[in-house]
């Protein structure tokens, strides 16, 4: 076996007897507060360059009270420590900051209130810190938490509690806009090796079964590490074949759920692992992260640190897997759990981290590029010409290839007119080169390019328009114009969304433009279809009555218009209720 792991040995404050502190990651240097053992709220730090262990001294503040077992992340260059036990074994629900710029410790004026939590999990996303489970107490007994909080932390303010699988000494990773909850203990005490997801978003919690490949964790304390769309587990499973333990390390494609364990037991044998994470930043420019520049730094030969004792290996953009522990033979007690560091390049273990795609961006910027341009198209209501490739616009788009090969008027005078305004047709041309649709394009385009996906039938333009509508512009001014691009495009799921919308909100709607105008113009043309499907949508026994107190009045939608009921509710919207069985 090639010897592509070795440890090294850390430098300066040793750290002995400490164990369960909090680690918070910052480029390439690891933050360590407090600990169990001898309980202390000591904040430390490893460069993982130089391999070398600082005591850091605030300048200003007081630090939070000891503890272990507690929670500590990065928010814009302040790490904020949560929760943990002190060292009475009493459970603590404070927040404290310290900025790493200004070297203070400061506490926030926190608006509401949570339990006092241990073991539990904190993920900042999106200036919001999620506090998933922990174990808590009250006057009776301790207990499993089965609530995640949500703090704010630009208004300091705790959310109320959302259901979610009870769990403690777990772990959490995120993966986009997707937080992953994976094994730790549940609300009986049994170690479990589930995996579920929470979006972000939604709040939705997303059990995952059907997972393949097996992970067995001999104890529930492990570390997890995301890395692209994969999550990295770390954490000692038993040897079915000498009755012992051993550490181990697996993987798993979020999108396939397959587990699949890496082999580098071997890397591991010689030592006790007590902390797992995985370095992707790298310095630039500088070979050393935070050494004084001198003369010497100019010359790559006359380093102060050897690149053998460098954790990370400064010319390498690779990720780097980074365990901390201890590789002495006698290890009396107690011992220092982080005095070494082994480093693994993680592409040594066949993963590899494929950049995302650049093919969108890189196809965006030919389009309207006049260089190599052997096409123009111009909008009806404008004089200016989008530049575009004959062969691009003839493999993406059927008709613009039948009208070239017809030897149409157009092919021959390398341009053509769009009726169109010019939002829309370069929208629709950036579709063709990009196979995407701005979600940030107003709903007025949008309707547009879904009646030309449909005209031109580009089924997934038509679908990518339709998702896009329903979900970031179905609202009280613009759901009338929505239908009514729905009727035209012959979106039947999102002229159903729309309808109903404009049913449940149909007080409101009433008073816009973009009802009047459905109603005074809807004599001809697709106003007019429109209209006549708005109508075949009312239920046959509907009616249309408006409650404001005791006092209830029928009102008339025109000599059309089927009878809708309705109630107005304490808000003064209306909400309809069908009479008789629709």
């Amino acid at each position: 076996m090639i010897n592509f792991a070795k440890s090294c040995g850390t430098t300066g404050q040793n750290l002995v007897g400490l164990w369960r502190p909090s680690f918070t990651r910052v480029d390439q240097k690891l933050y360590l507060f407090g600990g169990g053992g001898h309980v202390t709220n000591d904040l430390h730090v490893l460069d993982l360059i130089t391999l070398n262990w600082d005591c850091i001294l605030a300048k200003e503040g007081v630090p939070p009270t000891k503890r272990y077992g507690h929670t500590a992340v990065l928010w814009k260059q302040n790490i904020i420590i949560f929760g943990g036990a002190n060292e009475f074994t009493e459970y603590r629900d404070d927040v404290v900051v310290f900025s790493l710029q200004t070297k203070t410790w400061f506490r926030p004026e926190i608006r509401g209130e949570v339990p006092a939590r241990y073991l539990h999990s904190a993920t900042v996303y999106k200036n919001k810190m999620y506090v998933y489970g922990g174990f808590a107490k009250n006057s009776k007994c301790t207990y499993v938490l089965d609530e995640m909080r949500i703090l704010n932390l630009e208004t300091w303010t705790w959310s109320d509690p959302y259901p979610v699988p009870a769990r403690y000494n777990h772990s959490a990773s995120l993966v986009g806009h997707k937080l992953w909850i994976y094994a730790g203990k549940d609300e009986i005490g049994n170690t479990v090796s589930d995996l579920h997801s929470i979006d972000l978003h939604t709040l939705r919690v997303l059990p995952h079964t059907g997972i393949t490949g097996k992970v067995v964790l001999l104890k529930s304390q492990h570390f997890s590490e995301a890395i692209g769309n994969q999550l990295v587990v770390f954490g000692k499973y038993p040897n079915e074949l000498t009755g012992t333990s051993l550490y181990g390390l697996w993987i798993m494609d979020l999108d396939q759920l397959e587990w699949r364990k890496i082999d580098i037991d071997r890397c591991l044998e010689d030592g006790l692992w007590n902390y797992f994470t995985i370095v992707t930043k790298r310095p630039q420019n500088r070979r050393f992260m935070d050494l004084p520049l001198s003369d010497d730094d100019l010359d790559p030969y006359n380093s102060p640190v050897s690149s053998k004792d460098m954790a990370i290996d400064s010319a390498d953009s690779a990720p780097t897997l980074i365990f901390l522990g201890n590789t002495e033979k006698d290890r009396p007690q107690p011992y220092d759990h982080f005095r070494d560091v082994l480093s693994i390049n993680i592409e040594y273990l066949g993963i590899f981290q494929i950049p995302p795609s650049t093919l969108q961006t890189h196809m965006s910027l030919m389009l309207n590029n006049e260089e190599f341009s052997d096409f123009t198209v111009i909008p009806q209501d404008s004089t200016q010409k989008i530049h575009v490739h004959r062969m691009i616009l003839s493999t993406r788009w059927p008709y613009f290839k039948n009208m070239h090969a017809s030897g149409m008027i157009e092919s021959t005078r390398s341009t053509m007119v769009l009726p169109e305004p010019y939002p829309v047709v370069y929208a629709f041309l950036s579709f063709l080169y990009t196979d995407a649709i701005d979600v940030d394009l107003s709903c007025s385009t949008v309707c547009d390019v879904m009646i030309m996906a449909n005209m031109y039938l580009l089924e997934r333009l038509k679908k990518l328009c339709a998702s896009i509508l329903h979900r970031h512009h179905l609202q009280i001014d613009t759901c009338v114009r929505i239908f009514q691009a729905a009727c035209t495009s012959q979106e039947h799921g999102l002229k159903r969304l729309s309808q109903e919308y404009i049913f449940r909100h149909l007080g409101a709607v009433m008073k816009t433009e973009d009802w009047f105008l459905m109603w005074s113009q809807g004599g001809e043309g697709e106003h007019r279809a429109a209209l006549d499907e708005f109508i075949e949508g009312v239920p046959e026994e509907a009616g249309l009555d408006v409650v404001q107190g005791s006092d209830t009045r029928m009102m008339s939608m025109g000599s059309d218009m089927r009878r809708l009921s309705l109630s107005r509710r304490s808000d003064g919207d209306l909400r309809s209720t069908p009479r008789g069985g629709d």
